[in-house]
């Protein structure tokens, strides 16, 4: 079975050998600091937020080797770039800088070289003291689901996870904090 750090909860399709991030129920974020190709691009696009130095370049490389989209990317792809970028990106494997990369929607950020570590790690320790990690991992779960689901069934699992939230110690600390103008110590409970 998963290991522990996997939501238990998640989906059979998120306990496959490379699209496991999702079952992981804390935020994963793909730091692109120089060539993403093949089974490196495949790995990065399973991560919750993709950020990008600016000498970061990436292919598909597949279709070059003889080789097909891999590991559910033929799914994944068109569900963050659009149908056609991704037809373009798997079809002719060229190379995209990160440029491309943000104006198509392949990463989220991109920052120069020489400040990119800083960057990504400062997002990262936001996520960590700032806000609740029950919240995140609800939110990555119901962001993963969605696409399996129906409008009427995300808002049904939504409307049972908000009454969830309500009762958890971290709302009583997301308003406390915010009335006292303090900084948050959520517990994730």
């Amino acid at each position: 079975g998963p290991p522990d750090a996997f939501d238990p909860a998640s989906r059979p399709d998120f306990r496959l050998q490379y699209p496991y991030f999702p079952a992981v129920p804390k935020p994963i974020l793909g730091a692109i600091n120089g060539a993403c190709a093949g089974l490196g691009m495949v790995m990065a696009l399973y991560t919750d937020i993709r950020f990008a130095s600016d000498a970061a370049v990436f292919t598909t490389a597949f279709s070059r080797r003889g080789l097909i989209a891999e590991h559910g990317i033929s799914w994944l792809l068109p569900r963050i770039v659009g149908m056609a970028n991704a037809a373009d990106l798997l079809y002719s494997a060229r190379r995209v800088d990160a440029a491309e990369a943000l104006r198509i929607g392949l990463v989220n950020r991109v920052f120069p070289a020489a400040s990119f570590r800083d960057e990504v790690t400062a997002y990262a320790r936001m996520l960590a003291s700032e806000v609740s990690p029950r919240s995140l991992a609800v939110m990555k779960r119901e962001l993963w689901n969605s696409p399996f689901q129906s409008l009427s069934e995300a808002i049904v699992d939504a409307n049972a996870d908000m009454a969830l939230s309500l009762k958890s110690e971290d709302f009583k600390e997301g308003v406390a904090h915010f009335l006292e103008k303090r900084p948050a110590r959520f517990t994730g409970r």
